[in-house]
C-alpha cells in the first residue's frame, strides 16, 4: 500500500541475501575446511598479483591512479545514491485527500482523508469483537485507497467482521455519494488465523 516498487524491493533483498550468503559460506569454509584453506593460501598470491597487474595496465597517463579504481569509486557512489533514493521511497504513498473534484466556475470540492479515517475508526472502536483496528489512506496508481486493518478477538468469525466492515463502508459510500476503493485486512484469533482474509473492493 505504498509507492515502493515491490519487484525492485524483492530483487534487492535477494541480491543482498545471496551475496551475504556467499561471503558467509566462504568464510566458514576457510575456517573449518583444511583443503579449502590450503588451496586459498596457495592461490592467494597469484590472485593478488593478477589483480595488481590488471590495475597497473589501466593506469591513467601522468598519474599513479588506475581507471579501474576511478570506475570502482564511481560505481560505489551511484550505488549509494540509489540506496538513499530507495530508502527515502520506503513507506511513501500516504495521501491527505480522499476525494477531489475538478475546479469549476464556483470552485472545487476536496474531502480530507482524515474524515473517512476518523469516521471508520470511531465506528470500529465501538465493536467489542475487535482487539485493534487502524484506518489509513494511500495513493495507489493515482487513486486514493482506504486501508482498513482489524484484529479479531479469539473465536470471532472473520466473515462476520467483514460483513460489519462492508456495511460501514457502504454507509460511507452513500454519505459521500461515491464508491471508495478499499483494502480490508482481517487477522487475529484462532478462527481468523485459520481463515485469514484480505479483500480489495
Amino acid at each position: 500500500m505504498n509507492d515502493t516498487n515491490r519487484a525492485t524491493n524483492r530483487i534487492l533483498i535477494l541480491v543482498i541475501g545471496m551475496i551475504t550468503l556467499a561471503v558467509g559460506a566462504g568464510s566458514i569454509l576457510l575456517g573449518i575446511a583444511g583443503p579449502v584453506r590450503s588451496g586459498w593460501r596457495r592461490a592467494a598470491p597469484d590472485v593478488s598479483q593478477q589483480i595488481a597487474d590488471t590495475f597497473a595496465a589501466a593506469t591513467i597517463p601522468g598519474t599513479s591512479s588506475s581507471w579501474l579504481s576511478v570506475a570502482g569509486v564511481a560505481v560505489l557512489i551511484v550505488l549509494v545514491v540509489l540506496l538513499i533514493v530507495f530508502i527515502l521511497r520506503q513507506g511513501n504513498g500516504r495521501t491527505r485527500h480522499l476525494l477531489r473534484s475538478e475546479p469549476g466556475e464556483h470552485g472545487g470540492v476536496a474531502i480530507d482523508a482524515a474524515f473517512a479515517e476518523q469516521s471508520l475508526q470511531n465506528f470500529l472502536d465501538t465493536k467489542s469483537e475487535l482487539v485493534a483496528s487502524h484506518v489509513s489512506t494511500y495513493q495507489v496508481r493515482n487513486t486514493p485507497v482506504l486501508k482498513v486493518v482489524v484484529t479479531c478477538r479469539r473465536g470471532v468469525s472473520p466473515k462476520d467482521v467483514g460483513d460489519v466492515i462492508d456495511s460501514s463502508l457502504a454507509s460511507l459510500d452513500h454519505l459521500l455519494g461515491q464508491h471508495l476503493s478499499t483494502f480490508v485486512q482481517i487477522s487475529g484469533g484462532f478462527r481468523a488465523r485459520m481463515t485469514k482474509s484480505t479483500r480489495l473492493q
